[in-house]
């Protein structure tokens, strides 16, 4: 470089000689300077990966506790599942894989004031009382039913295809199915397409952020929107491929136009976290905890609602197979 050579013919000069020690410093700041001037590195982008013929199962595990206050009454229900499900990989094309999934076993345990059961899609056993014959039906309608969909590399969920039969199942198991609920066509498409951890567009350094928006139809009361803000946290210490993601959840609701029923969210928090396997293409683990406080007005009655759940989802050991 022309200016080292300048440099080194000052240096040589016995009237301007500065000493091998201040030439060290300079050559130092230069280097410096050099790799200043490159431009920083983005991390490699996040993508699912996926094979063909491959099945991949998953445990989701969930606890939900609902607290309901009205004037002097109290009731607290607990809600506890554990579904056992696996996605298999049909067909792939570029960074799209056309895939299903299915529920292969489901165990529920309900607790509310006078009553409680315990049910295991696998005992072969239906629990009674009234309760249990209004959610039994519908679980075990849910168990074996194959639902269909495309999937791209960022996590990406589209052409949502519901069972008809399962459907047909669902509108005979009571007024909980019926359109607008959580067990309609459009309440299960939902339900899917919040499965699937999204990843962003493009490469983040540790600390970087990337948001999704999700609309949640309510029946009765509006609608639910969930806006998810991921963070990469870097590699785990123990396991580089292992990428630790934080999640940060903000619901908001608006209110039915025709609904007679006033909904205020008083207190809400979202928060959890994601393991993904960067080098298989595939989250390995997840914990999402939800808090939720909401004031229900309907005719005149207030009703003071909590509710706290938690949902842990694990991919079982050797759960990819071919």
């Amino acid at each position: 470089m022309k200016w080292m050579d300048g440099m080194e013919s000052v240096f040589q000069d016995p009237r301007r000689r500065l000493g091998k020690k201040v030439w060290a410093i300079l050559a130092a700041v230069a280097a410096v300077a050099a790799l200043l001037a490159q431009p920083a590195q983005a991390a490699d982008a996040l993508r699912w990966k996926f094979t063909k013929g491959e099945t991949l199962k998953y445990t989701m595990e969930q606890k939900t506790t609902q607290d309901m206050k009205a004037k002097e009454r109290e009731l607290k229900t607990t809600l506890n599942q554990t579904i056992d499900l696996h996605w298999t990989i049909k067909n792939v094309a570029g960074e799209v894989a056309e895939m299903s999934q299915t529920i292969d076993r489901v165990r529920t345990k309900v607790e509310v004031p006078g009553n409680a059961f315990e049910f295991d899609s696998q005992s072969g056993k239906s629990p009674e009382g009234p309760i249990a014959g209004m959610l039994i039906p519908m679980l075990k309608a849910l168990v074996g039913a194959e639902f269909s969909f495309k999937m791209n590399g960022r996590g990406e969920l589209t052409d949502i295809q519901v069972p008809k039969q399962l459907l047909e199942s669902l509108s005979k198991a009571g007024p909980a199915a019926t359109a607008g609920g959580m067990f309609s066509e459009e309440g299960l498409k939902n339900l899917i397409s919040q499965s699937s951890l999204t990843l962003p567009e493009n490469g983040l350094e540790k600390g970087g952020s990337w948001t999704q928006q999700a609309r949640v139809p309510v029946p009765m009361l509006g609608t639910m929107l969930m806006n998810k803000t991921y963070t990469y946290q870097g590699s785990d210490e123990k396991d580089p491929n292992q990428i630790k993601i934080g999640l940060d959840t903000k619901v908001t609701l608006e209110p039915a136009a025709d609904s007679n029923v006033a909904v205020q969210v008083k207190n809400q928090k979202g928060d959890g976290e994601f393991s993904f396997d960067n080098q298989a293409g595939r989250v390995r683990s997840s914990h999402v905890n939800d808090h939720m406080e909401m004031s229900i007005t309907v005719q005149g009655q207030t009703l003071q609602q909590t509710t706290d759940t938690v949902t842990s989802m694990t991919l079982a050991d050797g759960a990819a197979s071919r």
